[in-house]
């Protein structure tokens, strides 16, 4: 019995967390500043520093196994909870989510899900992969077709 009022607390914590987000000004990015931030992470990383956030990407396997933004880590909005163990431990760690449909409903519903997990530094990258890679932004697998 007692676990039943558990329950209804985190269901109702985990729609108030997502209808908060999904409702706040979600901090957006665009290709400009997403290439600026992807090129610093690499000279840090060069130079032994650490990473100053990670990229998500939130869409399916496949396409992700086809091609994604250089150094994203797949972790798909529909496997959420499958996937999270590939997120940084500091839950205050930048996490930048991309997906490619035009409403940004996948992206949307992944952070809504990681801000119910405490992750409070997600911004959403708004012109989607298709955009990044339409600007021969770099991807991998390396596609040399351009």
């Amino acid at each position: 019995m007692t676990s039943k009022p558990l329950f209804v607390l985190f269901l109702f914590t985990f729609m108030f967390v997502s209808k908060s987000f999904a409702a706040s000004d979600n901090k957006m990015i665009d290709t400009a500043q997403l290439h600026s931030m992807v090129v610093d992470n690499a000279y840090r990383l060069e130079g032994g520093r650490k990473q100053q956030f990670t990229i998500i990407d939130a869409r399916t396997k496949e396409d992700y196994s086809e091609s994604h933004i250089c150094s994203a880590i797949n972790i798909p909005e529909k496997d959420f909870e499958e996937f999270m163990v590939l997120l940084p431990k500091d839950k205050s760690v930048q996490l930048v989510v991309y997906c490619n449909d035009n409403t940004f409903g996948t992206s949307t519903k992944w952070a809504s899900k990681a801000a119910a997990y405490g992750f409070t530094n997600i911004v959403i990258y708004s012109d989607r992969f298709s955009a990044w890679k339409a600007q021969h932004m770099p991807t991998a697998p390396f596609d040399d077709s351009h």
